[in-house]
C-alpha cells in the first residue's frame, strides 16, 4: 500500500510538470497613468527642492538622463526611479521669486513591461502667486547637414550685449519644429546652435548658429521661423599641374575640340563673388559689381566638361565671405550654389546665371 501511494504521488508531480502555461491576454499598449504629483501641476508659492511623481504601475526611463530639460535651469538636478515613483531633487535656495518653473521629461518615461510611453511628462509650478502662460512655437529653417535634434534653442533677454546661460531653452523635434510654454510676458532674442563640444555653452566662432531677435511672447508671435545654416563658402581645391596642362591644351588645340561659352547675369543690388569650375582644373571668374543692367560676358573657349557655379553675395563689399554676427545683428552673406552647366566640344552656349539678389525676374535658361 505504501508503495502504491508513493507511485501515485510521483504521477501527480509528473502531471503538474508537463502542464502548459496559460495563454496570455492581449498585448499591453496602455501607458502608465500619473496617480499623484508633488508639487501638483500648476502649484503656486512652491519653494521646495524636491518633486515626486507616482504612477499606477512600475516604470522605467532608460534614456531619461540627458533628456531632462528645465526652464529656468536648476542646478544639481538629479532623478531616481523606484518602482512606481520618479523622484527629482535639486540644490536648495536657488529658486527665483515670482518665477514659473518647468521640468520636462518629454516622452522618456514608460511602463516596465512594454515601455509604453507617457507623452510630454512635465512638472510645473510657480514660486509666486500665478503661472506664466505665454507660449511660442515655430520652425528652425535649416540648410546644410546635421540633424534637428542635435540643435539647441535659447531664449535670451532682448538686446543683451553678451550671450549668457538662458532661463528658457528647447530642443527641436525631428522635423525642426519646437514649442515653449509657461513663458512670461516679455521680448526675447532666439539663438539656435549645435553644442558640438557638449559644454552646454555657445562658443561663437566655433559652433554654427542662427538667430532671430526681438520676438515678443504674445499671440501674434506664436509661430516663428529661425534661420540656421551649416553651409560655408569654401574655395575648391585646384590642381596647379592640371590647370597648366589644360591651359596649354586650350592654347594649342583646335576650337573644334572646345566649347564657345558666354554668360548672362541679371542686375545685382550688391557685388557678387562668383566662379564656375570644372572639378580640379578649370576656374572661370564671373565676379561682378552692383548694377542695374543685365551683364553678358564675351564669348570664350573652354574645355569640355561639367562646370559647377559657386560664390556669394558680398553685401558689405569687403571681398570676403562673412559669417553671421550676433553682435552686429547680421546674417551670413547669401551663398550661390546648385547651378551647373556642361560644355561640349564644338558647341556654342549662352549660359544664364541666377543671383539671389537680382533686381529683375529670374532669367530662364
Amino acid at each position: 500500500m505504501k508503495r502504491f501511494f508513493i507511485a501515485f504521488f510521483l504521477l501527480l508531480l509528473v502531471g503538474c510538470a508537463v502542464q502548459s502555461r496559460p495563454q496570455g491576454g492581449p498585448k499591453d499598449e496602455t501607458p502608465p497613468t500619473v496617480v499623484k504629483m508633488t508639487p501638483a501641476l500648476g502649484a503656486l508659492n512652491f519653494t521646495g527642492s524636491k518633486a515626486e511623481i507616482v504612477f499606477d504601475e512600475y516604470i522605467q526611463g532608460t534614456k531619461l538622463r540627458g533628456n531632462i530639460t528645465t526652464s529656468p535651469p536648476l542646478v544639481g538636478l538629479e532623478f531616481e526611479i523606484i518602482g512606481k515613483k520618479l523622484k527629482l531633487n535639486w540644490e536648495e535656495g536657488q529658486l527665483l521669486e515670482n518665477t514659473t518653473y518647468r521640468i520636462s521629461m518629454g516622452d522618456e518615461i514608460g511602463d516596465l513591461n512594454e515601455n509604453n510611453k507617457y507623452t510630454n511628462l512635465e512638472v510645473v509650478w510657480s514660486t509666486g502667486s500665478f503661472i506664466d502662460s505665454m507660449q511660442v512655437g515655430g520652425q528652425v529653417d535649416k540648410t546644410g547637414k546635421g540633424a534637428f535634434e542635435d540643435l539647441t534653442i535659447w531664449l535670451l533677454p532682448a538686446g543683451a550685449d553678451t550671450v549668457g546661460l538662458p532661463k528658457f531653452s528647447a530642443t527641436p523635434s525631428k522635423d525642426g519644429s519646437f514649442y515653449l510654454s509657461y513663458l512670461p510676458v516679455d521680448t526675447f532674442d532666439f539663438l539656435v546652435f549645435e553644442d558640438i563640444n557638449f559644454n552646454k555653452q555657445w562658443d561663437e566662432g566655433v559652433e554654427t548658429f542662427g538667430f532671430l531677435k526681438g520676438i515678443p511672447t504674445t499671440s501674434d508671435s506664436s509661430l516663428i521661423t529661425i534661420p540656421y545654416s551649416t553651409e560655408r563658402f569654401e574655395f575648391p581645391e585646384l590642381d596647379t599641374a592640371a590647370i597648366d596642362s589644360v591651359a596649354n591644351f586650350v592654347d594649342t588645340t583646335s576650337s573644334e575640340n572646345l566649347g564657345l561659352i558666354s554668360f548672362t547675369l541679371p542686375p545685382s543690388s550688391d557685388s557678387v563673388i562668383l566662379y564656375a569650375h570644372r572639378a580640379g582644373d578649370v576656374l572661370i571668374d564671373l565676379c561682378t559689381g552692383a548694377g542695374t543692367d543685365t551683364l553678358k560676358t564675351e564669348e570664350q573657349y573652354y574645355a569640355p566638361g561639367k562646370y559647377e557655379v559657386f560664390g556669394y553675395v558680398d553685401l558689405n563689399g569687403n571681398g570676403l565671405w562673412d559669417n553671421p554676427s550676433w553682435t552686429l545683428n547680421t546674417s551670413a552673406e547669401p551663398l550661390i550654389s546648385g547651378q551647373s552647366f556642361e560644355v561640349k566640344a564644338n558647341w556654342e552656349l549662352e549660359q544664364p546665371i541666377t543671383l539671389p539678389n537680382s533686381n529683375e525676374d529670374e532669367i530662364e535658361p
